[in-house]
């Protein structure tokens, strides 16, 4: 032998999840395939989660035009996803700010996420919880 240890199974290097990932991520494969009509998956649940969190805080610190509408709208959106993720039989809101929560905790320790979306994914996942014909 020559000293090292081999896994059965690959390892992510640099990836540490927080709690509600893990949350998310030991769900019950029929409570996963439920965000899939909406979001695809659970990863990308959370993303758009965070990204609303994150859209909120930045519409609320720079105050561009039309803020308070726009304020209005994403809270809106939020609210949706909030009731969609309940109808699973799992706790919406508390889901919903546990992602916010993370985004904050990045936000103040200056952490940039890999953000695996593009803006039209992200919109089109945005357009469908809209439309609420999931």
């Amino acid at each position: 032998m020559n000293g090292m240890y081999y896994l059965r199974q690959p390892i992510k290097i640099n990836t540490i999840m927080t709690k509600i990932q893990e949350t998310l991520a030991a769900l019950p494969e029929e409570k996963k395939a439920l965000f899939i009509p909406a979001f695809g998956d659970v990863d990308k649940f959370y993303t758009t989660v965070y990204l609303i969190a994150r859209n909120e805080h930045v519409t609320e610190l720079e105050k561009p035009d039309r803020y308070e509408d726009r304020l209005q709208v994403i809270r809106q959106i939020r609210g949706k996803v909030e009731k969609l993720v309940s109808s699973f039989g799992l706790d919406g809101s508390e889901i919903v700010a546990d992602i916010a929560s993370d985004y904050f905790e990045d936000y103040v320790n200056y952490k940039e996420p890999d953000i695996r979306m593009t803006n039209e994914e992200f919109l089109g996942i945005i357009q469908k919880v809209a439309r609420g014909n999931l």
